[in-house]
């Protein structure tokens, strides 16, 4: 029996450079602190579920063997590109403020740098996830509205009970 749906072979949609091009202000921040597992975390945890399992794993497969439509790259240049860098910042904020050695979890921490305090840490992370969040409602709208261009997308959900349930799922957290 041959394996199906490994889309975590597949290369990740969109590479470090470029989601320090759209979503940093500092046009310099390090690439390789932005990891293709990192990049891929982000894709499953937040638009697999809102493109829908069979639609998401058809992109794969047709960005990884290059048979994507115009109406594909599209979507892809301007929809879920930008929606991911945003999502992909938020997830790796931490790692680009703290770094794990020998030593334990230490702060990086340029000779002329201050940490932030949590508090504006915290800010700073729920303001990306807004933007996030905006690109994502957005991208949706778009895909929705063109439906008809991509026959592999039957509707995802940003629920977990159903489009019409009343509880979701907001930072790990359920809400009712």
């Amino acid at each position: 029996m041959a394996l199906t749906n490994n889309y975590m072979q597949d290369a990740p949609f969109m590479t470090a450079s470029e989601v320090i091009q759209l979503t940093f202000t500092n046009k310099n921040t390090d690439p390789s602190l932005i990891n293709g597992q990192q990049r891929v975390l982000t894709e499953i945890a937040h638009i697999k579920e809102p493109l829908g399992d069979d639609f998401y794993i058809h992109l794969k497969d047709a960005f990884d063997a290059g048979t994507e439509t115009a109406d594909e790259i599209v979507l892809m240049d301007n929809w879920i590109k930008p929606t991911l860098a945003w999502f992909t910042r938020f997830e790796i904020i931490l790692e680009i403020q703290n770094q794990s050695t020998s030593s334990g979890i230490v702060n990086n921490m340029p000779e002329f740098s201050h940490i932030v305090t949590p508090s504006d840490l915290n800010v700073y992370k729920q303001d990306t996830y807004r933007k996030g969040k905006v690109m994502l409602k957005a991208m949706m709208e778009f895909i929705n509205e063109n439906a008809s261009l991509f026959p592999e997308y039957s509707g995802g959900s940003t629920s977990l009970c159903g489009s019409n349930a009343s509880v979701t799922k907001n930072h790990g957290m359920i809400i009712y």
